[in-house]
Parts: C-alpha cells; sequence; structure tokens
C-alpha cells in the first residue's frame, strides 16, 4: 500500500491542523508529530509570526528549518479541526508575547476544538486562560507556572482533559503522538467530558 494509499485511510483523513512555532522550537517536538499526524491523512500548516522559514532547536544547538504555510495575521481558525503546539524554550515564551498568536489560539479554545501541547507550549496556553482547572502536564519548569494560572499539575508522560492533551518532554513523543492523533480524529468534546491518562 502506498503513502498516498494509506493517508486517504488513516484516522485524520480529510482534517486540517495547524500548527503554531516561531524559532526555537524544539525540533522533535514539530517533526515528529507533524509525521505522525501526515501518516494518519491529515494536512497540516505552520503558522508563525513571519512567512520565513524557521529554526528549530535540536537538544544544545540550532538544528533544521521547517518551512511557514501562513503567517499568524493571515491565519484563520476556522479553517483548521485542530492545533499542534511544540515546546522549546525559546518558541512559547516568544509566542506568548504576540497578541495575535495567543488570540488565534484562544479562539481554538473557544470553539472546543482538540489542542495537543507538548514541554513548554502550555506555558502559551496560560495567556488564553485554557488550563484553569484543567488536569495537565508540562515541562517540570513550568509546574508552579501552571498551578498558579488554575491547572491541576500533574507529573506524567500524556494528559488529556477535555480535549486538550499535554507531555513533558520529548521521550514522552510516542505517547503523545497516540493521544493526539485519538483526540483530534475523535473530537473529545463530541463524547462525554473525561479525564484520562496514558
Amino acid at each position: 500500500m502506498g503513502d498516498a494509499t494509506a493517508a486517504c485511510m488513516g484516522k485524520l483523513a480529510g482534517k486540517r491542523i495547524a500548527i503554531v512555532a516561531a524559532d526555537g522550537f524544539e525540533q522533535s517536538e514539530l517533526l515528529e508529530p507533524r509525521q505522525a499526524l501526515h501518516n494518519e491523512g491529515a494536512k497540516t500548516e505552520v503558522i508563525s509570526l513571519e512567512s520565513r522559514a524557521i529554526r528549530g532547536w535540536n537538544h544544545k544547538d540550532w538544528g533544521q528549518t521547517v518551512e511557514v504555510d501562513q503567517t499568524i495575521d493571515d491565519a484563520k481558525p476556522d479553517d483548521y479541526d485542530a492545533l499542534l503546539l511544540p515546546g522549546g524554550v525559546m518558541n512559547p515564551d516568544r509566542l506568548r508575547m504576540e497578541p495575535a498568536v495567543v488570540a488565534f489560539v484562544k479562539a481554538f479554545v473557544d470553539a472546543a476544538k482538540p489542542i495537543a501541547a507538548i514541554c513548554h507550549a502550555p506555558q502559551l496556553l496560560i495567556e488564553t486562560g485554557a488550563v484553569a482547572g484543567r488536569k495537565l502536564t508540562s515541562y517540570p519548569s513550568l509546574k508552579t507556572d501552571l498551578k498558579n494560572a488554575g491547572a491541576m499539575w500533574v507529573n506524567e508522560a500524556v494528559v488529556t482533559d477535555r480535549g486538550l492533551v499535554t507531555s513533558r518532554r520529548p521521550d514522552d513523543i510516542p505517547a503523545f503522538n497516540r493521544r493526539m492523533i485519538e483526540e483530534f480524529a475523535d473530537g473529545i468534546y463530541h463524547r462525554s467530558p473525561r479525564r484520562a491518562v496514558r
């Protein structure tokens, strides 16, 4: 079976996924989840502050560049079924300072669309008010910030609460990808509310 045929039959066939990132995203946290989404038939678009390519961070140094499909000023949340937020220290710290990015992400929260955020990415979600009352995880250094914002923080590989999927670090990517695909495919808001950890 060819890749194109597999994509047409994937769990996410016909889904359009936004990936919001800036320079300094953790390379594996964008590339590996994006490939997992493609493998299930999703179409992804990288959205950033400018139209130029953005540079990833690979452990301790700059890594690969990724082409940007749309700028945040041109992208429309209504065009997407779900949102992926890669981590990295620099990436969410820059994005949370941009009102247009916060508004874009908040539109997914308000529309009850699934969001997957890994590592430091939940830092951006704090700005939207999305973490209050939700069980989630993140890179451990964000624990206090998230608890102060009203989140119920736990140290687990992957946590799902009402369509929000979170993980701690690159080692958690396989579990993160599995749960992200499940949520993006089924849409947790179309089922009974639950809190689940895998």
